[in-house]
């Protein structure tokens, strides 16, 4: 009697093969201790043999293995008899160019409806509250997205590791596309709210995955060209975004900022489930259900939650040192720290492996995300404030002033992933040093903008601050998915999105705590009658008030600066590793590194 095993060389070849055990060494893999005493002296060297062979195999194979040998592994200790069958490998052939360019439209529209998302209901919040007469309500159309979409952001990560990319990501498509369908046909803003929620739940997922999808199906040397191309996509639906809402809005009707995710989520699905092929990873769905990491789950997504929730209210709805925000805060980290100690005794498959965290350059990457999310959304945020209250503009051409930051970040993402695709001159940690300082310059510069700025100084200054953004924007990834094993491959993408996002939430909050402290020390009579953000008839403010708004903007900006320094000394703890040429080449360096 003899055993099926695969052969991992003809597997990269998408083939398979079986070695016969000799039958003296064991009949079949059985429970008894003393059956598998023999089989595994008998297979000792088999195993060290192979593992040289694991590690040339396409990354893709090797997730597949890591998976496939944790569900043996599963069976063996429920005292299952276990026979390792040949995997379906005709899912496993290489991509064509044809193949690999629908595979990557359908993704960059995955990437352009999730970015659209979050910035096209800004232009038709006003709409809303109108119709439902819930202007009390509106703030939570943002926060109920926000929420659940930052929450389950790590969770995705270990999913797609469990039950595969493809079929994660159309999960989280699917929600995504369920919560914006039910947002358009909302009778009131309670079920807007509570589809805005679904619709999080999917989106928090869809950035992630497409680039672990990417960073399976390109390889290394070459991910930098197709991800710096996602990064332009997002940045150009940032920008499309309020434009489109608005025009919906004014045009037709609020509803259709939701219903355009639809079509563009059609595209995505088809193009996903009839181009992109992915290994199948065996197990049955209840060996892979006890493999989620539930608890670690439920108390990361309990944290946000109550993380995000004051720093959302703080300063607007509850002033900063009342009971609930101070309790809420202290429930967050609390609750952090308990999902520490869960990770780290508790979950069998972590979310959060704390190996990642053990790792300088991992650790350093994920600090840099964290304070380049709170300069980047800060200035996003607040530049078109500037431009609306002290410059006058509408709200639309507010908008179009910040095109010079935004098309920098664009085109400096771009720039930076052909860089590191086709030169091996310069170091990811050089990037983000770069980064952070050109993000302190221009922070520096926009410090000093007023009500007589001229058109060249306001472009100049946004252009400087964008191609530090951009510098920094995939540089983390590429460094983290180069250092890191394939198996952590997909939890340290979904983390390092997860930082950046806490980033831009504790960003927004901080500025707008700073900007409201200095409205209120600057307007006359201590900013009595007037609430933060409310100036007047804009455009038209006298110059006391104004003074007081361009003050404040000042020391807003100037807070950006500190930002930058800390992402500026986060890039230096970073290690000095260059873009791999030979993957298997770099990845042995780095072990011997560590």
């Amino acid at each position: 009697m003899s055993q099926e095993i695969n052969n991992h060389n003809n597997i990269a070849d998408g083939t398979s093969a079986i070695i016969e055990i000799p039958e003296n060494n064991a009949t079949t893999t059985s429970t008894s201790e003393a059956e598998n005493s023999i089989v595994n002296n008998s297979n000792v060297k088999d195993e060290k043999s192979n593992q040289d062979l694991k590690m040339n195999l396409p990354s893709e194979n090797r997730d597949v293995e890591m998976a496939n040998i944790k569900n043996e592994k599963s069976n063996q200790n429920q005292g299952q008899e276990v026979e390792i069958e040949e995997q379906p490998y005709n899912d496993r052939a290489p991509l064509t160019k044809t193949r690999l360019s629908l595979v990557f439209i359908g993704l960059a529209f995955g990437i352009f409806l999730a970015a659209l998302d979050q910035t096209i209901v800004a232009t038709a919040l006003h709409a809303i509250a109108n119709e439902f007469s819930a202007l009390d309500q509106i703030a939570w159309v943002g926060t109920a997205y926000l929420l659940t979409a930052t929450a389950f952001q790590p969770t995705y990560g270990k999913l797609a590791d469990i039950f595969g990319r493809k079929i994660t990501f159309l999960i989280a498509i699917f929600l995504f596309e369920l919560g914006s369908l039910i947002c358009g046909l909302s009778p009131n803003m309670t079920c807007l709210i509570i589809a805005r929620a679904i619709a999080g739940t999917g989106g928090g997922g869809i950035i992630g995955l497409v680039f672990i999808i990417i960073s399976d199906i390109v390889s290394l040397q070459d991910r930098g060209k197709y991800q710096g191309i996602v990064g332009g996509v997002f940045g150009i639906s940032s920008i499309v975004g309020p434009l489109l809402g608005g025009a919906f809005t004014d045009s037709i009707t609020w509803r259709w900022a939701f219903y355009i995710n639809l079509p563009f989520g059609v595209i995505t699905i088809i193009c996903v489930i009839f181009f992109l092929r992915l290994p199948y990873i065996s197990g049955s769905l209840l060996e892979k259900f006890k493999r989620i990491d539930f608890l670690g789950t439920f108390v990361l997504v309990c944290s946000t939650i109550a993380l995000l929730l004051p720093l959302n209210w703080g300063g607007s709805k509850y002033k900063w040192d009342s009971p609930v925000i101070i309790v809420l805060l202290c429930v967050g980290a609390l609750g952090f720290i308990i999902f520490a100690f869960v990770e780290k005794y508790i979950a069998i498959e972590p979310i959060a492996p704390g190996r990642l965290f053990k790792d300088r350059m991992v650790a350093a990457c994920f600090a840099v995300n964290f304070f380049q999310g709170m300069a980047f959304f800060g200035m996003v945020y607040f530049t078109p404030l500037f431009f609306q209250i002290v410059k006058g503009a509408t709200a639309t051409r507010a908008g179009l002033e910040i095109l010079p930051l935004i098309l920098a970040v664009v085109f400096t993402v771009i720039f930076t992933g052909q860089l590191v695709s086709r030169t091996t001159i310069i170091s990811y940690k050089l990037l983000c040093i770069i980064g952070g300082i050109l993000i302190i310059t221009g922070a520096g510069l926009m410090s000093t903008f007023s009500d007589t700025s001229t058109r060249g100084e306001l472009i100049g200054y946004l252009l400087i601050s964008g191609i530090g953004i951009g510098a920094i924007m995939q540089t983390t990834l590429l460094a983290s998915q180069q250092v890191v094993a394939y198996e952590d491959l997909a939890s340290v993408t979904s983390l390092l999105t997860f930082f950046r996002t806490i980033g831009a939430v504790f960003g927004v909050a901080i500025l707008g705590t700073v900007f409201n402290n200095g409205l209120s020390d600057h307007l006359p009579g201590g900013g009595s009658g007037h609430n933060g953000f409310e100036g007047g008839e804009l455009g038209n403010v006298p110059n006391s008030i104004m003074r007081a708004f361009v003050l404040s903007f000042d020391i807003s900006f100037k807070v950006v600066i500190v930002m930058g320094a800390l992402t500026l000394i986060s890039a230096l703890f970073m290690k000095n590793i260059k873009p791999a040429r030979d993957v298997k080449g770099e990845s042995e360096k780095v072990r011997e590194s560590n």
